[in-house]
């Protein structure tokens, strides 16, 4: 049995697997823009959305919802870019 790696998170997975912004918004039934917010930290993330996430990346779903600090989405924006 094939043991699923858990990411701490979105950005992490991103990175670790290659994929692209575009195709996990696809993936997820979301939009590009919408996840890119998300990503950022600018919008926080609902429990339907952070379940498909979670079966998508393996990000645990208590990460996802979480609302990042201020301080947080500052350093998430510039690692993103």
């Amino acid at each position: 049995m094939k043991t699923r790696r858990v990411y701490r998170s979105l950005h992490e997975w991103l990175d670790r697997t290659g994929t692209k912004q575009r195709t996990l918004a696809r993936r997820a039934g979301i939009s590009e823009q919408a996840l890119s917010m998300l990503l950022r930290g600018s919008r926080r993330c609902s429990i339907q959305v952070a379940l498909r996430l979670t079966s998508i990346t393996g990000v645990p779903v208590e990460k996802l919802v979480e609302w990042p600090k201020f301080q947080d989405s500052e350093k998430i924006a510039a690692a993103a870019q």
